[in-house]
């Protein structure tokens, strides 16, 4: 590289790796968080606990909020559902921006509605694992407005939508397992020579009375917020590209996507993204695609 031009660029990079360096590491629900921004999910009310270096403290809607209790901050989420902006810095350089969504408590489903949206009875949970199949406890009330919500550096609001017809406002249930994930994988994917911003998405979250329309198993992970089906699409064609070069749109591109989720989940520290991993083949209606989720034990199919 000529020197002139090095010159010229080194302050850039300077800059790129202070602003990435910038990002302190919090906890959320034991989840390592290193995003900015990214989005905490919780109920009315609700005691946070957020991990936070030392020296840092935070703010909600531009507000100290808070206390400090050795390596967290806590804290508690307004009463009032909707979007606020969380943001835990040391004052200076280090910034996390969150989105705190607070859900309206799934109490307020009236004969298997939300506020005129469709909902359908709660998921059936599950006997041999009761914990990791709680039904939603709230839902993010979603409106036009709020489509584009960035909730994660990859990953906006309207990608986990589902796909029943409505007017606004929406009601979806998220795990921020799930934000987690995507970003990881989207990660992986990038580490691989796929110069992709974003993954397709065929389905993200679904109402019990969706995933039964579509005549999908009654405790699909969909329904616990925690589930997306999605592709590998840099060409922008909607369907599954040909990650593996072979100048074909087949299962194997569907088996090399599957293979990096695996890899992936099964990393050191990664314990809390473990869950199912599906692949499913093209069909008429859409392209190849891999199904992932948090549940917290192995599935594949």
């Amino acid at each position: 590289m000529p020197q002139l031009l090095l010159l010229f660029l080194l302050p850039l990079l300077l800059s790129a790796a202070a602003a990435q360096a910038s990002t302190p590491t919090i906890t959320v629900r034991g989840l390592s968080v290193n995003h900015s921004p990214f989005t905490v999910v919780a109920m009315p009310d609700e005691a946070l606990a957020i991990g936070a270096p030392a020296g840092h403290d935070a703010t909600l809607d531009g507000k100290p909020t808070g206390q400090r209790q050795g390596e967290s901050l806590q804290l508690k989420a307004p009463t009032r559902p909707g979007v606020y902006s969380l943001r835990i810095s040391n004052g200076d350089d280090s910034l996390v921006a969150l989105n705190l969504i607070v859900t309206v408590p799934a109490s307020a489903i009236r004969d298997e509605t939300l506020n005129g949206y469709r909902m359908g009875p709660p998921p059936p949970g599950h006997d041999k694992y009761p914990e990791l199949y709680r039904p939603p406890a709230g839902f993010i009330e979603v409106t036009e407005d709020l489509l584009d919500l960035q909730l994660s550096p990859h990953f906006r609001l309207r990608q986990f939508l589902c796909k029943q017809h409505s007017g606004y406002p929406k009601y979806i249930a998220l795990q921020e397992s799930l934000l987690l994930l995507l970003e990881g994988l989207l990660g992986a994917v990038r580490e691989r020579g796929h110069d992709i911003d974003t993954f397709g998405v065929i389905s993200g979250y679904r109402t019990p009375w969706y995933n039964r329309k579509i005549g999908n198993v009654a405790n699909s992970r969909h329904v616990y917020g925690d589930a997306m089906d999605f592709y590998v699409d840099e060409d922008g064609d909607g369907r599954m590209d040909d990650m593996n070069g072979d100048g074909l749109h087949d299962q194997r591109d569907v088996d090399l996507l599957a293979a990096i989720a695996e890899e992936f989940m099964t990393r050191p520290g990664n314990s809390l993204l473990y869950g199912g991993i599906g692949r499913y083949d093209k069909t008429g209606r859409h392209g190849g695609f891999v199904h992932v989720d948090t549940r917290g034990y192995g599935a594949r199919w």
